[in-house]
């Protein structure tokens, strides 16, 4: 193994374990090889998996990455460890799409499978998964299912944000933490698969997802619309906007 791909593989591996650290989304299960030329990770995003003829709703998924012999002249080679439902998804490869270049980090391979697996990006025009494909035509209105940035500086940091709401339902009257837990039951209700109504009559207040242009390819993208205000990234060009308010 030549020493530039020896360095590439070690900086690759640091980079990705800084990434997952911090990403209260992500876990490294497994990297064989020193340094390591596979991985196995798990991405903690809501998605759906195929059950027989129906969709279920399922929050944890592993993936498998493997650095092939000219990596990186050519890009990984990643599969599903545990089937996802979406176009761009099979159970031999997951298509992170046509824009590969020698220079991308791991660590933002890794971002783009979280993204596709949230339903933030998909291509519906050559998928891997026609039945997925019509389905997200059908559905477009409930998607992404996970508003999750994959984007670090963005990625919320959910065990720190667990202390402060207990010191402020202790002094805030008794009717307070009660409609504070209870406001956000509504938005996962309507993101189940098998709520579709619900959806149309729970979201009527405010918009159930924003469409908007990519600043850099023009691009139409649509995302939740609990993401305002976060980065995102392009499906089409991969450049990182952030999302404009509803």
């Amino acid at each position: 193994m030549s020493s530039v791909r020896l360095r590439r593989l070690q900086a690759d591996f640091e980079k990705l374990q800084d990434y997952v650290t911090r990403h209260p989304r992500l876990q490294l299960i497994q990297a064989e090889g020193n340094p390591p030329e596979r991985y196995q990770l798990e991405f903690r995003i809501k998605s759906l998996r195929q059950v027989d003829n129906d969709l279920t709703e399922v929050k944890s998924h592993l993936v498998e990455i493997l650095l092939p012999r000219n990596y990186p002249r050519t890009p990984p080679q990643c599969r599903m460890l545990t089937p996802v439902f979406h176009p761009n998804i099979a159970p031999h490869a997951i298509c992170i799409g046509d824009h590969w270049s020698a220079g991308e980090p791991l660590a933002s391979i890794v971002a783009r499978i979280g993204e596709l697996i949230a339903y933030q990006s998909y291509n519906t025009k050559s998928p891997l998964n026609g039945e997925a494909a019509r389905w997200v035509d059908q559905n477009v209105d409930r998607l992404p299912l996970d508003s999750v940035s994959m984007v670090l500086d963005e990625a919320p940091p959910e065990a720190p944000q667990a202390a402060p709401v207990a010191p402020k339902a202790q002094t805030a009257p008794p009717a307070a933490p009660v409609a504070a837990r209870v406001a956000p039951t509504a938005p996962r209700a309507a993101i189940a698969p098998r709520a579709a109504p619900a959806v149309a009559t729970a979201e009527t207040a405010k918009p159930a997802s924003i469409v908007f242009q990519c600043a850099q390819c023009g691009s139409k993208l649509r995302v939740s619309a609990a993401a305002a205000g976060k980065k995102v990234r392009c499906s089409k060009c991969e450049t990182v906007g952030v999302v404009p308010s509803a």
